[in-house]
């Protein structure tokens, strides 16, 4: 879906193309639940709830405005699939998961990942975005020692092409860091 068909305001919305990649990343043919953490706009609920109606999409987000703009995109595209729960994650969810999409998540990175190990099922995947790298690499380290698999780390650099005075050029956008990865099949909590 293109970043144009979504209601947008002051909060900031996952690119096309890095939602393009992180929605390939979350592996959610056959899923039956998807979580998405830090919604934000709501553009990976929004994209995964409309190409995959059978699943239940559970957007996570803390910000008033942010909410506001979910729940009209959520209007905007007649979707049922889809709760919004406002708040700071780790929050109570009241079943396991599929697939998470971690797009935020603010001073309680850790904490997190720690909860959504314990709300994923067995081989579910986990999928993070990120434009600092420190918090990357925090990231990256905190799913090794929680004992996560198939670790895999992209860095996706898009440019866009746009005028320049009589030419045209490239404008990059800012760098993402993407992780993906799954919870064990032997991971007993």
């Amino acid at each position: 879906m293109r970043n144009s068909e979504f209601i947008t305001g002051e909060v900031p919305i996952t690119k096309e193309e890095v939602r393009a990649i992180s929605i390939n990343k979350l592996d959610l043919k056959d899923k039956k639940t998807f979580l998405d953490i830090g919604a934000g706009t709501g553009s990976v609920s929004v994209e995964v709830a409309y190409n995959y109606p059978g699943i239940d999409v559970i957007s996570i987000e803390c910000k008033d405005k942010a909410v506001d703009l979910i729940k009209r995109n959520i209007e905007k595209f007649k979707l049922k699939n889809i709760e919004v729960i406002q708040g700071y994650a780790p929050i109570e969810i009241n079943k396991k998961v599929d697939a998470i999409f971690i797009g935020g998540s603010g001073p309680n990175l850790k904490e997190i990942l720690e909860w959504s190990k314990l709300n994923l099922n067995e081989n579910g995947t986990l999928v993070a975005n990120f434009i600092i790298i420190d918090t990357f690499y925090k990231t990256l380290n905190l799913l090794k020692d929680l004992g996560f698999k198939d670790i895999e780390a992209t860095m996706l650099n898009v440019a866009k092409l746009e005028k320049l005075g009589k030419g045209e050029y490239f404008k990059p956008l800012n760098p993402i860091y993407i992780i993906s990865c799954k919870k064990g099949e032997m991971d007993y909590e």
